[in-house]
C-alpha cells in the first residue's frame, strides 16, 4: 500500500491559508484603523474642533456682552493765545527768522501728555511781517501758529472777537496757513466754505470719536463781509441747536467751547449761565469758555431729563502781558472721556475734571516770556515778574495761589431765565433783541466783589442779583466791546 504524499501539501495550504486569512484580516485592521484615524482627522476631529471653537466663541460673546468694554481719551485745553507787542518782538531773531517756540517751553510736558489738546488762538495770523500788529487789533504772525502745532496743540479754537479786526483777508490768509501749513490740525470756529461751516469737526481716539464746536458771543469788527457770514460761528440758538443734534449724530461727545462774558470778571454772568442750561439742556458734554481773561470757576451742571455736563467758564489768559495779577493767572482744564459699550449700548462719563492753575510770566528786561505751571512756579521768578513795575508788591506767589482758591470756591448759581438766548451784541456791548431790535436789559448778572459783599455779609452766597444788588449791569452779559484785551495806556505799548 502507497503512502499518501499530498497530505503534507494538504497540510501547508491549509497553513498558507491560514496565514493568508490571518494577514487579510490583520490588513483589513490596519486599513480600518487607518481609514477611522484619517476619519477621525479629516472629519471628525476637525467637526469636535469647530463645535468647541464655536462653544468658545459663544461663552466670549456672552462675557463679552455682560462685561463692559472701556476705552478713554485724556483732554487738555488752554485759554487765550494773545500776542501783545513784546512777545511778538520776542521771536524775531536777527537773522531775520522768527520763532515762539521758547514761549510754551515750560508748559510741554503737560500739553503733550494728552490725547487731545486745544488751544484759543484768539488772533487771526499772517504771513506778511510787515502787517503784524498788537492792540488794539491784533495780527499775528504764523510762526505762532507753528509754534503752538510744534508744543503738542491739535485742536485750533478760533471763534474770538477779535477773528475779524482786519476783516475778510486776513481771515483767509489765517484759514490757508491751518490748510495748505497744518492740515493735520482740527481748526475750529472758521470756515473757507459754506460746506466746511456744515459740517462737523470731529476727532477719533481709541475708539472714542468726539465731536468739537466753537462759537463766539460777537465780533469787534463787521464780519468777513457780505455773503460771507458763514465764515465765523456765532451764538445764535438756532444754529446752536441744529449744530449739536448734527453732531450727536456723528460722535461719542460733544465738546463746545464758548467765547463769551465779562472781560475781568471772575464771576459767570447771566448771558453764560443762560447758555450754559441750554446747552446742557441739548445734550453737551463739556463746555469750555473763554474770553474774560480772567479765571472763572468750574463744575457740573444737571438737569431733571438726565443730562449732565463739565462746565469750565472761562480759563482765562494762557499768553499775554496784560497787566493786572488776575489776567496772568490762568488756568488749563484737564479731564478724561470714558465710553463704555454694554450689551451693544453706549454711553460716555466725564471723569476728573480739574484746572490746573498757569502763570504767564515775562520779563522783557531779560527777554523771558511763558506761562508755567503755578505748581512749577517759584517766589524767586515771581518777584522778577516784569509786572510788578505796574502792580507792585501785590504779585506774588502766595497771593496768586490764595486768588485761585477763591476763584474755584466761588458758588456759581445755575440760571433758569432764557431772556439772553435770542440776543446779538452791537458795537458799544449793548444786547439787541434779534426779534424786536430793542436793547435787552440785564438785571441779572452781578460781579464778584458784590458776590464777596454778600458773601462777608451773611446774606447768602448765591449771586442771582437779588434786588438788594440793583446795581447797573446792563451791557455786561456779554462783551462790553471796551476791549481790554491791552489793558494799558499807549505809553505803555512799546512795553507790553
Amino acid at each position: 500500500m502507497k503512502k499518501n504524499r499530498n497530505i503534507p501539501l494538504n497540510y501547508k495550504e491549509r497553513n498558507n491559508s491560514r496565514i493568508s486569512f490571518v494577514c487579510s484580516v490583520v490588513v483589513l485592521a490596519v486599513l480600518f484603523l487607518i481609514f477611522h484615524q484619517m476619519d477621525y482627522s479629516m472629519i471628525r476631529k476637525p467637526a469636535e474642533d469647530a463645535a468647541k471653537a464655536a462653544a468658545l466663541e459663544k461663552q466670549k460673546a456672552e462675557e463679552a456682552a455682560s462685561t463692559p468694554q472701556i476705552s478713554t481719551a485724556s483732554v487738555i485745553a488752554v485759554g487765550d493765545n494773545l500776542y501783545h507787542g513784546t512777545l511778538i518782538d520776542s521771536g524775531r531773531n536777527e537773522s531775520g527768522e522768527w520763532n515762539y517756540d521758547h514761549i510754551y517751553a515750560n508748559v510741554l510736558d503737560e500739553i503733550q501728555a494728552a490725547d487731545v489738546r486745544m488751544i484759543d488762538q484768539e488772533t487771526v495770523l499772517t504771513t506778511d511781517h510787515d502787517a503784524v500788529s498788537s492792540y488794539p487789533s491784533f495780527a499775528t504772525p504764523v510762526e505762532v501758529g507753528d509754534a503752538i502745532v510744534k508744543a503738542g496743540f491739535n485742536v485750533i479754537e478760533s471763534a474770538t472777537n477779535h477773528v475779524d479786526d482786519y476783516g475778510y483777508d486776513f481771515m483767509a490768509q489765517t484759514l490757508e496757513f491751518w490748510r495748505t501749513k497744518h492740515p493735520e490740525m482740527t481748526l475750529l470756529g472758521i470756515h473757507e466754505t459754506q460746506e466746511d461751516a456744515d459740517s462737523v469737526k470731529t476727532m477719533e481716539v481709541n475708539g472714542i470719536k468726539i465731536a468739537f464746536l466753537d462759537y463766539t458771543y460777537g465780533t469787534n469788527n463787521s464780519g468777513a463781509g457780505e455773503g460771507k457770514e458763514f465764515m465765523i460761528d456765532i451764538f445764535d440758538k438756532d444754529k446752536v441747536a441744529a449744530a449739536i443734534q448734527k453732531a450727536k449724530e456723528v460722535s461719542d461727545c460733544i465738546i463746545f467751547v464758548a467765547h463769551w462774558g465779562s472781560e475781568d470778571e471772575t464771576m459767570p454772568n447771566e448771558y453764560e449761565k443762560q447758555w450754559a442750561a441750554f446747552l446742557l439742556e441739548q445734550g453737551v458734554d463739556v463746555v469750555i469758555g473763554g474770553h474774560p481773561h480772567v479765571l472763572q470757576p468750574y463744575g457740573r451742571l444737571s438737569d431733571d431729563q438726565g443730562n449732565e455736563m463739565v462746565i469750565f467758564y472761562s480759563l482765562g489768559n494762557f499768553v499775554s502781558t496784560q497787566q493786572e495779577l488776575l489776567e496772568l493767572l490762568g488756568g488749563m482744564a484737564k479731564f478724561t472721556i470714558e465710553k463704555t459699550v454694554l450689551d451693544g449700548q453706549t454711553s460716555v462719563r466725564i471723569l476728573t475734571p480739574e484746572i490746573k492753575p498757569l502763570v504767564m510770566h515775562y520779563n522783557s528786561d531779560q527777554g523771558v516770556f511763558g506761562p508755567y505751571m503755578l505748581e512749577d512756579y517759584t517766589e524767586e521768578l515771581a518777584s522778577q515778574h516784569g509786572v510788578r513795575d505796574y502792580i507792585g508788591d501785590e504779585f506774588t506767589l502766595d497771593q496768586l495761589k490764595q486768588k485761585y482758591d477763591e476763584i474755584m470756591n466761588m458758588n456759581v448759581k445755575p440760571s433758569t431765565n432764557t431772556n439772553l438766548l435770542n440776543v446779538r451784541f452791537d458795537y458799544d456791548g449793548n444786547m439787541i433783541d434779534k426779534t424786536t431790535g430793542n436793547v435787552v436789559e440785564d438785571t441779572e448778572s452781578i460781579h464778584s466783589w458784590e458776590y464777596y459783599e454778600q458773601l462777608n455779609s451773611g446774606s447768602g452766597n448765591s449771586d442771582s442779583g437779588d434786588s438788594e444788588n440793583d446795581s447797573d449791569n446792563s451791557g455786561e452779559s456779554g462783551d462790553d466791546n471796551s476791549d481790554d484785551d491791552g489793558e494799558y495806556d499807549d505809553e505803555y505799548d512799546d512795553e507790553y
